[in-house]
């Protein structure tokens, strides 16, 4: 069943802060944590800064700026276009190790003790390091060899069996109709056949990832299906038209996806589609769940929520186009593109129901 809605209903998100970061070309280097953001600015340089102040705790000179960050409990990672990966301490900002060589692998995954990086349009197979001391581990990719550019490798919490737990990565390729479970050393913990390979974008993003700890992706540009620790992989949604390269967003019951022509919001219970088209704001550029629905940013630099109903929210028109949303703590979501990251205020909105209370 599909409905058309576009109803409007009032709710405020405002600009905490905003930082220019002095380039001419936009960079997506950013990563989150509770009390730290995390980017690359100024073409050479990696700073931290205080998420509600936008105060600036540290600078570190890295090569350029237009690689990857991650946040690792204490430690930050970066690595550079040149293909340096560098580790500092994320507190202060000590350099505690680089290591060289690791150019055109942009993906970098942590699990455990062990960082993943390669596998970006398929230039370079996955390769292993650990995160103490950046020195190179063995690692066998054979299981996934011929697999074509890989979907970020996305860190699990596997299940094999009802009492144990393991540390362990998504893996999946665009030439390969299969998802698996790997563990840090290249060792094949599950895998799952699908009707299609994974679809992901040109940076390698394909997951989307739920506070219940399930992962969703797209098999095909209509099939929408999800990983869980415990349950494994399943269809979630055979949509009718084909749908963007972008993860899809699961709250609950409610699914929102990103078509060709709009955004369609699925009540999975009831099986009934809310489509919100035409878009006023071109194309969508990025979404993430914020409280009472999901944010989306479009092409001409309008940010837009859209609750579970259809409804859209709160309209914000920034000057810089955003590609990337990133949420933070205390309904602070963090926003960058060309050449600017925006923090946003986002207030609760009532009556949204946690992902615990969604599901019972």
């Amino acid at each position: 069943m599909t409905t058309d809605h576009a109803g409007v209903v009032g709710r405020s998100v405002r600009v905490l802060w905003s930082r220019p970061l002095h380039l001419r070309s936009g960079s997506l280097a950013m990563a989150t944590a509770p009390g730290s953001v995390v980017v690359a600015q100024r073409h050479s340089r990696l700073v931290r800064l205080d998420p509600r102040s936008g105060l600036q705790r540290w600078e570190q000179r890295v090569e350029d700026c237009w690689g990857t960050t991650v946040i690792a409990g204490e430690r930050c990672l970066y690595l550079s276009q040149a293909g340096v990966l560098h580790c500092f301490d994320l507190a202060n900002g000590q350099r505690l190790w680089s290591t060289p060589g690791m150019r055109l692998r942009h993906h970098v995954s942590v699990s455990g003790s062990d960082v993943l990086l390669g596998g970006w349009r398929g230039y370079h197979p996955l390769m292993r390091v650990a995160l103490a001391d950046g020195k190179c581990l063995p690692f066998d990719g054979a299981a996934f060899a011929g697999a074509g550019p890989l979907a970020w490798p996305q860190p699990v919490r596997w299940k094999p069996e009802r009492d144990s737990t393991a540390d362990g990565l998504l893996i999946a390729g665009t030439d390969l109709p299969k998802l698996l479970v790997i563990a840090t050393s290249g060792a094949v913990l599950a895998e799952w056949l699908l009707p299609a390979p994974v679809v992901i974008t040109d940076v390698g993003g394909g997951y989307g990832v739920s506070s219940d700890g399930r992962v969703t992706f797209l098999s095909g540009r209509r099939r929408v299906m999800t990983f869980h620790p415990v349950n494994g992989v399943q269809v979630l949604w055979q949509h009718e038209r084909d749908l963007r390269p972008q993860a899809a967003v699961l709250h609950g019951d409610t699914l929102w996806l990103v078509e060709d022509a709009g955004i369609a919001v699925i009540d999975l219970s009831q099986g009934v589609v809310t489509a919100i088209r035409p878009l006023p704001h071109g194309a969508v550029r990025a979404a993430a769940l914020v409280s009472g629905g999901v944010l989306f940013a479009f092409a001409d630099g309008s940010l837009v929520t859209i609750d579970r109903a259809g409804n859209v929210g709160a309209h914000l028109r920034l000057s810089a186009r955003i590609d990337r949303l990133v949420p933070g703590a205390n309904n602070l979501m963090h926003a960058i593109g060309e050449g600017h990251l925006v923090t946003l205020d986002i207030p609760p909105a009532s009556g949204w129901l946690s992902e615990a209370d969604a599901t019972r």
